[in-house]
């Protein structure tokens, strides 16, 4: 039993040895398998090394050759020159130095038309008093008192009265104005907020001049009164007596006037001190109003001139190396196929000086690609009589505010300097109307000729089919995606942001445009003040003859009407001449300001100024409508 035992053993053990061994062969196969895989894999490993190293030392090789021609060059490169700008010799600095100068020079000229009016003003108010109180003053002069006792009465008015006002116009010409100012300029520059300080001698001299001119006005006007007798000073004022006027002599007008006209014809001349005033003072305010709305008009038309009118390109693409044709540009090929892109043309522009003598100004010269061609993107033309100004082989065109700075003519020699100094002198073959920057426009043979080498052209004026922004946004990605291009300039965008630039204008404008308002409801409503008064009895007498409150209202303000209109055509006619003095004063240099004022600029200042007379007259009515005619009659005695 335990042999037999042994044998089962035996067999059994025996058979777990045949399926171990079995097992055992299996994973041996398996690992020989899997060394030779490995092996396989190891040479392939080898062999991808040897290609890899050998790519990598020709890779090498190329750097290292690399290198050392960059080395080389290097050694080649000449020291750079370091220029070294102060911060007012920096375009932004200078330019806000020059609009600060130019607001100067405008300031020049405001207050002076602004303060004859004013005096014009003081002169009738203290004029009016005075008449008003002449039987005050008689009483007084009776009694024993002393002229200038009697006009130190009205000086002092005058003078406390002025102070007052001038005090209050002080604190709001310190404070409203030149903020308002200041930030519409803060649109065109980085700037801080404003500080604003008191200056001492700007107020005295304001509040100097007030002072004096209301005194003055009092005193003279206390000094015609003051010379007559006590008795005639008691006594109403003898009004005017009627003259025949020169419009009587012509029959043929005179027979066919009614009694109001005739009677109207002969007011007008028989007060000529108040025709006078009323013509200056209504000619002045329309004349601010028409350079208010003069200066708008000149400054708006900036951007539609030179972005509607005289640039016709949409788009400036800029490239990173300079081109001696189209052809040596694979973008020319895209811009054809590109159905978004209609006309194209290469220019050059690069910044020069341009000198006459002493006098230097910095500009740009730009060469086209094909002269023929430059009128379909830069119209190049004549401001007075609107004539193509044609650029031929034989001479430049410059723009006419840089001629005019250098003060030079066609047929006149300039000198141009470029980046590196070189000077050439050139004859000057046209002037072209240009209002933003200064040009200098040159053909590409004149350019070969005179600086003896070919045109290296980096810049490309295309139009294009629309002008909207997501239209320009997909344009311009689909053009910088090329290695060729460093840049995309859309003429939409610098034209609105040049109009964002020149409305903050609007707001100079605007305080010009209402003080003027303002100071010809003053004006108008002072002198009919005056009419008024100093007619009394005349107008309470045609109240007795049987005039109605609406035919009194005509009689009076039938004068006034024909002198608003008569103030109103001087006004326009000094309004030009005004709009003209603050156009070229107020220019900067870089920029031309539009010398038109738009029609309707005329009619706005016309209807603007009526309004106010208008707006008087209403006033007037109910005092002319409370005149009492037995008291206005009654007599001193």
């Amino acid at each position: 039993k335990k042999l037999d035992d042994s044998k089962e053993q035996i067999v059994s053990e025996e058979k777990k040895l045949q399926e171990a061994k079995k097992k055992a062969e299996t994973e041996f196969a398996a690992g020989h398998k899997k060394l030779d895989d490995s092996k396989r894999e190891l040479e392939k490993g080898k062999i991808d090394y040897e290609n890899g190293k050998k790519e990598v030392e020709e890779k090498l090789a190329d750097a290292r050759k690399k290198i050392e021609e960059g080395e080389e060059e290097l050694k080649n490169i000449k020291d750079p020159t370091w220029y070294v700008i102060k911060r007012n010799q920096t375009l932004e600095f200078i330019d806000y130095g020059m609009a600060a100068d130019r607001i100067d020079a405008i300031a020049q000229v405001f207050p002076v038309f602004f303060f004859l009016i004013a005096a014009l003003v003081s002169l009738t108010t203290m004029t009016r008093m005075v008449d008003e109180q002449r039987t005050y003053i008689g009483t007084l002069k009776a009694l024993g008192y002393g002229k200038f006792s009697i006009a130190l009465k009205y000086i002092l008015y005058a003078g406390l009265a002025s102070v007052s006002g001038s005090i209050v116009g002080v604190l709001i010409g310190f404070k409203v104005f030149p903020t308002i100012i200041f930030n519409a300029y803060r649109i065109m520059y980085t700037m801080p907020p404003i500080v604003t300080t008191f200056n001492w001698y700007y107020a005295f001299i304001s509040i100097a001049f007030a002072v004096l001119t209301t005194t003055l006005a009092a005193l003279i006007s206390c000094y015609r009164e003051l010379k007559e007798t006590p008795a005639l000073l008691m006594r109403p004022k003898v009004q005017k007596s009627g003259k025949r006027i020169f419009l009587e002599r012509i029959k043929f007008i005179w027979s066919r006037l009614n009694f109001s006209q005739k009677v109207t014809a002969r007011n007008l001349i028989r007060y000529k001190k108040r025709l006078f005033m009323t013509v200056l003072g209504v000619g002045g305010c329309t004349a601010l109003m028409l350079a208010g709305f003069g200066l708008k008009d000149s400054t708006v038309d900036i951007a539609i001139k030179q972005f509607d009118e005289i640039y016709q390109y949409d788009m400036v693409v800029g490239l990173k190396k300079g081109v001696e044709s189209r052809k040596s540009v694979k973008l020319v090929d895209t811009m054809e196929k590109d159905e978004d892109i209609t006309d194209f043309m290469l220019i050059k522009e690069q910044n020069i000086d341009v000198a006459v003598k002493n006098e230097k100004k910095n500009a740009f010269l730009v060469v086209p690609e094909d002269i023929d061609r430059l009128e379909d993107f830069i119209v190049l033309k004549s401001r007075i009589n609107q004539e193509k100004v044609p650029l031929t082989n034989d001479g430049v065109i410059l723009t006419e505010k840089l001629a005019k700075m250098l003060q030079v003519d066609i047929g006149d020699e300039i000198s141009i300097i470029d980046e590196e100094k070189k000077k050439i002198n050139i004859k000057v073959n046209g002037l072209a109307e240009n209002y933003v920057s200064h040009y200098v426009y040159m053909s590409p043979k004149l350019f070969e000729k005179v600086y003896g080498e070919k045109v290296k052209y980096k810049e490309f004026l295309a139009n294009t089919k629309d002008s909207s922004e997501e239209f320009e946004n997909k344009l311009s990605k689909r053009l910088l995606k090329s290695p060729e291009v460093t840049s995309t300039t859309f003429i939409t965008g610098v034209s609105n942001s040049f109009k964002d630039t020149i409305g903050s204008l609007n707001y100079v404008v605007l305080v010009l445009i209402i003080s003027a308002g303002a100071l010809a409801f003053v004006v108008l409503y002072n002198l009919t003040n005056v009419n008024v008064s100093e007619r009394l009895r005349e107008i309470a007498t045609i109240k007795v003859l049987g005039f109605y409150d609406n035919e009194v209202s005509a009689y009076v303000y039938r004068e006034n009407t024909i002198l608003t209109i008569i103030g109103i055509v001087v006004g326009l006619f000094m309004g030009v001449f005004l709009h003209r003095f603050i156009i070229v004063t107020g220019e900067i240099d870089y920029m031309m300001f539009a010398r038109n004022i738009k029609p309707i600029s005329y009619i706005y200042s016309a209807i603007l100024t009526i309004i106010f007379a208008a707006l008087v007259s209403f006033a007037m009515h109910f005092k002319l409508k409370d005149i009492k005619m037995v008291e206005s009659l009654k007599s001193v005695e």
